[in-house]
């Protein structure tokens, strides 16, 4: 099959992140945030959210580690995606057998962008058998999308372009990617350090929002902006203070942009194209209206 006719990725299908204290990631993950504990194996635990086998992992080690999983349609769009990769200028490697194995994918092209952010193109991540069962009842449903911090918005821009990924819309110079048919999967956030920004879950309904801010309320867990709204998604969202700096996100709601497409439009950088909600982040300078 042309890789050309269908879609050369999927999906955001995990997030690798290094830990400084990795059980005390791993409690945050199965007893605070609600993911369901699947694995441990050569010093990294597993975590479930949906029907895959894993789709959030800590290990110990340096953070430029931390990599995304992005699944790709087949190994003919894998080539293909590698082959517009290197032409543009980025680097790639395909990964080892040992290094699939510990991704729990048949094939894999480790890449990075124009930020220094590691992006895991990967064919076929293992699937679970097994109905997802989480510690406690947060209504997580799936792993939905990720923020990514970026050094050099243009470049990372190309390298999410040679992947297929569309511009949504901008708030200033917040850009939203879209991959399937949502408003996006992928947001890129203009700062000064590279990284995962956060990690977004799906939840079933608005109510399991305001329970899980109860939740941490009771705990004293920092809520570090929401209950709030995007504007140009209209996607519900709490953002939660996570292990080592990384937010951990429920969000609902988002809006499809339907089969017309649409020119992205511009929004500016202002807290009500934050959040129409009126829910500001003080300390996270990338989700503020100032200058990150």
């Amino acid at each position: 099959m042309n890789p050309q006719s269908h879609p050369l990725v999927v999906s955001v299908c995990y997030v690798r992140l290094s830990a400084t204290e990795l059980h005390a990631s791993a409690r945050f993950a199965a007893d605070i945030f609600g993911l369901q504990r699947v694995a441990e194996n050569n010093g990294e635990i597993a975590f479930r959210s949906d029907h895959r086998f894993r789709t959030v992992s800590f290990s110990n080690g340096p953070n430029d580690n931390s990599s995304i999983g992005i699944e790709v349609w087949d190994e003919p769009a894998l080539d293909e995606i590698e082959r517009r990769l290197r032409e543009s200028g980025f680097a790639t490697s395909r990964a080892s057998p040992e290094d699939c194995q510990l991704r729990y994918v048949q094939a894999a092209l480790l890449a990075i962008d124009g930020s220094g952010n590691r992006i895991d193109l990967v064919v076929r991540p293992r699937q679970s058998g097994r109905r997802y069962f989480p510690s406690r009842d947060a209504g997580i449903t799936q792993l939905h999308g990720v923020g990514m911090r970026s050094t050099d918005l243009g470049r990372d821009l190309k390298f999410w372009k040679e992947l297929g990924a569309e511009v949504s819309d901008w708030v200033g110079d917040i850009t939203y990617l879209r991959i399937d048919g949502l408003h996006h999967r992928i947001a890129l956030y203009p700062a000064r350090r590279h990284g995962l920004l956060y990690a977004a879950f799906e939840v079933e309904t608005l109510d399991n929002i305001m329970q899980n801010i109860y939740f941490r309320q009771e705990r004293q867990i920092r809520i570090v902006q929401g209950p709030g709204r995007e504007p140009c998604s209209k996607q519900i969202f709490l953002h939660v203070e996570g292990p080592d700096g990384v937010i951990f996100s429920y969000v609902n709601g988002m809006s499809e942009i339907g089969p017309v497409r649409r020119p992205a439009r511009q929004f500016p950088r202002m807290p009500e194209s934050l959040c129409d909600w009126g829910s500001e982040s003080k300390d996270v300078p990338e989700l503020s209206a100032g200058v990150s």
